[in-house]
């Protein structure tokens, strides 16, 4: 990032940082660069009707965690219909 980005950087919420495309994808969406309190400097494109900026890293430990307690009702459920057999 260079001095002008930067400055644009810490001056606003999110910096555009243009057009970008993946795997799948019809078209490109603008992405921004933005800071997470958590993670620092962050880029991603906004999301949902809103078009919300959201951490990738914020969202991607929230789908793990998610996926782990699932794993763990299954586990749970699991383990009492074999007592109950």
């Amino acid at each position: 990032m260079n001095i002008l980005e930067r400055l644009e950087y810490y001056r606003s919420d999110a910096t555009y940082i243009g057009h970008r495309s993946r795997s799948g994808w019809r078209g490109a969406l603008p992405f921004y660069r933005f800071f997470c309190p958590k993670h620092g400097e962050v880029e991603n494109y906004p999301q949902g009707h809103a078009e919300i900026l959201r951490c990738p890293k914020c969202e991607k430990e929230h789908l793990q965690r998610q996926r782990s307690r699932r794993e763990a009702i299954k586990r749970t459920e699991e383990a009492e219909e074999n007592v109950q057999q």
